[in-house]
C-alpha cells in the first residue's frame, strides 16, 4: 500500500497571512490538530500544528517566554507574540511522494515525531496522511494468508515462520492433531506464536496453538 492510496486529498490549508486566532478557530472547528501553510500559487511553505501554540503569549508569561529566563530568544518571542501564521509555523516541512510505501511513511513519522505528513507530486502537495489515517488502515487489514484444511494452515504456519522471522526450515516442524496445532524446534514462542495467529482459515489458532521447543 502506498501513501497516495490512504492520503486525505480534501486538505484544508492556511496562508502565512491567516493570523493565529484564525488558525485556532480553523483547528477547533474541524476537529483537526495541525494544517499546512501554502503561499499564494500553493506551494507548500510550512505546517502549524497544535504544538506551536502552546507557547503562545495568550497563555501567560512563562509559556510566551518558551524558557525560565526573563530575557527570551528572539525566536522564541516571535513565536509566541506575533500574530502572523508564517512566522509560527514550522518549517521545513517534513514531506512523502505518492509513491512512498505506506511503512516507510509510518517510520519517518516516527523519527520526526510528527502527528501528520504531506503527500507532494513534483512538488505540489496533493494530500495528506495523519496518524488517524494510519490507524485506519490497521483497523480495517485482514490478514494476507489464507489456509482452509489442516494440510494448507500446517505449510501456511511453516512458511509464515521462515518468511517472517527467518527461521530454518529444516530446524522446525508443524503437526495438528485433533484441531490442536504444535510448533516444534528452536523458535521465540511469542513471535512464533503471533506469526503462527496471522494465518487466516486457521479456525482459531491463538485458542488452540502449543509451542513445543527442542
Amino acid at each position: 500500500m502506498l501513501a497516495k492510496d490512504i492520503m486525505s486529498k480534501k486538505v484544508l490549508s492556511l496562508s502565512p497571512e491567516h493570523s493565529i486566532s484564525h488558525a485556532a478557530r480553523m483547528m477547533l472547528e474541524n476537529r483537526i490538530s495541525g494544517l499546512p501553510v501554502c503561499d499564494n500559487s500553493g506551494k507548500l511553505v510550512g505546517i502549524l500544528s497544535e504544538g506551536d501554540l502552546l507557547r503562545r503569549a495568550e497563555l501567560g508569561s512563562a509559556a510566551g517566554r518558551g524558557q525560565v529566563s526573563d530575557r527570551p530568544e528572539p525566536e522564541a518571542f516571535i513565536k509566541g507574540h506575533s500574530w502572523r501564521v508564517g512566522d509560527v509555523m514550522t518549517r521545513p516541512v517534513v514531506t512523502v511522494d505518492e509513491d512512498v510505501p505506506l511503512g516507510r511513511v509510518a517510520a519517518i513519522m516516527v523519527a520526526n515525531e510528527i502527528k501528520r505528513i504531506p503527500v507532494v507530486r513534483a512538488g505540489s502537495m496533493v494530500g495528506i496522511i495523519s496518524r488517524s489515517d494510519i490507524l485506519r488502515t490497521i483497523t480495517e487489514a485482514t490478514p494476507d494468508v489464507v489456509a482452509v484444511g489442516d494440510e494448507a494452515v500446517r505449510r501456511a504456519v511453516l512458511a509464515r515462520l521462515c518468511s517472517d522471522l527467518g527461521l530454518d526450515r529444516g530446524s522446525i516442524d508443524v503437526t495438528i492433531e485433533n484441531g490442536n496445532v504444535s510448533l516444534w524446534g528452536q523458535v521465540e514462542s511469542e513471535a512464533a506464536r503471533v506469526a503462527a495467529e496471522t494465518i487466516s482459515g486457521a479456525g482459531g489458532v491463538r485458542n488452540r496453538l502449543r509451542i513445543v521447543a527442542n
